[in-house]
């Protein structure tokens, strides 16, 4: 049998959805962070995004789907989806400048704004910035 060991420089990677914490509102702190990398991940080096965007989705798919099967926060992610989209800005030269969108089910999308609220007003001197 072979067995994998970690050096300090090259340590495991734990996504959220793995850590032993991330049930309830938790979860949705986890998420966030995992959906970020997922993304990001499924993107990163991919000049047209046209063809990197079945890759993300499915990353994306993918994640909520770990989310579910673990039950870490049922009521938050059972049911629910994230669709991502191309969309087009104007950079600040005023040239198309595309990127891409998430579009979460309203449910799922208050669930996380409340979660980040509740992260950001649980940080220290977040009392002093009114």
């Amino acid at each position: 049998m072979t067995q994998t060991t970690h050096t300090s420089s090259s340590p495991a990677v734990q996504w959220g959805y793995q850590h032993p914490e991330c049930r309830g509102e938790n979860a949705l702190v986890f998420f966030t962070w995992d959906l970020g990398r997922v993304v990001e991940s499924a993107l990163q080096g991919r000049d047209n995004l046209d063809e990197a965007l079945p890759d993300a989705q499915a990353a994306v798919d993918g994640l909520l789907r770990e989310y579910v099967a673990r039950r870490a926060a049922p009521d938050a992610f059972e049911g629910q989806s994230i669709v991502l989209r191309i969309e087009t800005d104007t950079d600040e030269d005023g040239d198309a400048a595309p990127y891409v969108a998430l579009q979460t089910t309203p449910h799922l999308e208050q669930l996380i704004l409340e979660s980040q609220a509740r992260l950001q007003n649980s940080q220290p001197g977040a009392a002093n910035t009114h």
